[in-house]
């Protein structure tokens, strides 16, 4: 495909553009990480498990996301991390707790009933693991706010289900809590890390400039170039795609710009293919029920962990056994 000089230095002034990444999401990723990091090592040469940003399909299909779970103790943890700044409140609304959060700013943030939506994520939990009475497993659901520029009131810091960085430390064996895991897992917590293995996490999206994306990958447009069949071929194989490109304006003085794409699965790259720049990428954000497409110019990464069946109707399905996804074009 030729491409005359106007239009390659189109191209690179193009793929060029940055996306910055947002300065309280960057926060929220690197609170998260640091979490992450803590109970890693308070963990580290035990039995115990950790897994981030699993999503558990309830009966219908969808998924609710649990930032943290660990797993080896006298009780499975359902973690929910907040890293908010200003003030809260917990307050009763028509019977039901609502908490509000009051910004530096001045605004206001109702995010509904946050203690509530984690203790029902452990039912679907529960419920999806399905496990008999001899493998049922106690589970403490909490919300830990992990921002120390957040005033937390005595009330509640005070409850059972709101845990600091402390009560987590104390909990974990290197921070000088039991271990019953010293011969390995017990057979009830087992047979939930079988089930939360075959959990998938949010698909992410980075693109040039640092900005990253976390949602569900669907497809990419069939004007994407090669990419496009082996998307579809190997959907439930690839677990990340680097993409390569060359942004050097001095470069397109000579020759057009292009997209070529490492294809990894676990095992490494297993493939490598040209992507069209203005091809598409289908995905739907976080947190969002609109879809959304981001061009192949933009995207310097992906990262595939979702697995998920788009049903075509908007609503991205996790089967229980990854294994047995089928797919029909």
């Amino acid at each position: 495909m030729k491409m005359w000089l106007g239009g390659r230095l189109k191209e690179a002034v193009a793929q060029r553009k940055k996306f910055l990444p947002r300065g309280h999401e960057v926060a929220g990723r690197e609170a998260e990480e640091h979490l992450t990091k803590i109970i890693a090592a308070g963990i580290k040469g035990t039995h115990w498990r950790i897994w981030e940003g699993l999503r558990i399909p309830n009966k219908n299909g969808r998924r609710r996301e649990i930032d943290c779970i660990v797993v080896g103790g006298e009780e499975v943890l359902l973690i929910e991390q907040k890293h908010w700044s200003g003030n809260m409140e917990v307050i009763q609304e028509d019977g039901k707790e609502k908490v509000i959060q009051h910004r530096r700013s001045g605004e206001e943030m109702d995010h509904g009933d946050v203690f509530g939506t984690i203790k029902l994520k452990g039912t679907i939990l529960q419920h999806h693991h399905g496990a008999s009475e001899f493998f049922s497993v106690s589970m403490r659901p909490f919300v830990i706010f992990s921002n120390r520029n957040l005033e937390v009131p005595p009330s509640v810091q005070g409850r059972d289900d709101c845990w600091s960085l402390n009560d987590i430390l104390n909990y974990l064996p290197n921070s000088g809590g039991d271990d019953p895991s010293k011969d390995g897992l017990s057979p009830a917590d087992a047979a939930l890390a079988a089930t939360l293995d075959r959990l998938g996490s949010w698909d992410t999206l980075h693109l040039w400039g640092g900005h990253t994306i976390n949602g569900d990958v669907f497809s990419t447009s069939t004007n994407s170039g090669p990419i496009e069949e082996l998307f579809y071929q190997h959907r439930d194989r690839i677990t990340k795609i680097r993409v390569n490109a060359d942004r050097s304006l001095l470069k397109a003085l000579f020759k057009r710009p292009r997209l070529y794409l490492d294809i990894a699965d676990k095992d490494g790259v297993f493939d490598t293919c040209e992507a069209f720049p203005d091809g598409k990428l289908n995905y739907k954000r976080a947190g969002s029920s609109q879809r959304r497409s981001i061009e192949w110019r933009h995207i310097t990464g992906i990262e595939l962990t979702s697995r998920v069946v788009d049903d075509e109707d908007g609503v991205p399905r996790a089967p229980t056994d990854f294994s047995q996804i089928v797919t029909n074009r």
